[in-house]
């Protein structure tokens, strides 16, 4: 997938450690998080290229996030480069 440590995503997160979601399912990460790219197992998931993939939001938490990366929610907020679209929603 195309996001990796420039993006705000920790290595600590490689080898199995970090998941995220692929059509609601748990996709694991497998061997190291690039500074570009990060490899995920969908050996188990049906999809296909353009699908969309949730490393957080409202099924993965910044606080389960964090506690992955053995930080705290902030620096995980705070270390999202620029790069990393955002989208705003107004309650």
């Amino acid at each position: 997938i195309p996001i990796g440590y420039a993006d705000g995503l920790k290595r600590s997160l490689s080898n199995g450690n970090g998941f995220v979601l692929v059509n609601g399912k748990k996709a694991s990460i497998v061997g190291k998080v690039c500074m570009d790219m990060t490899m995920i197992n969908l050996s188990d998931i049906e999809c296909q290229e353009g699908d969309e993939v949730e490393v957080f939001g409202p099924n993965i938490s910044i606080q389960q996030l964090a506690v992955k990366m053995g930080t705290i929610p902030y620096e995980v907020l705070t270390s999202i480069s620029s790069r990393v679209k955002r989208t705003y929603i107004k309650e």
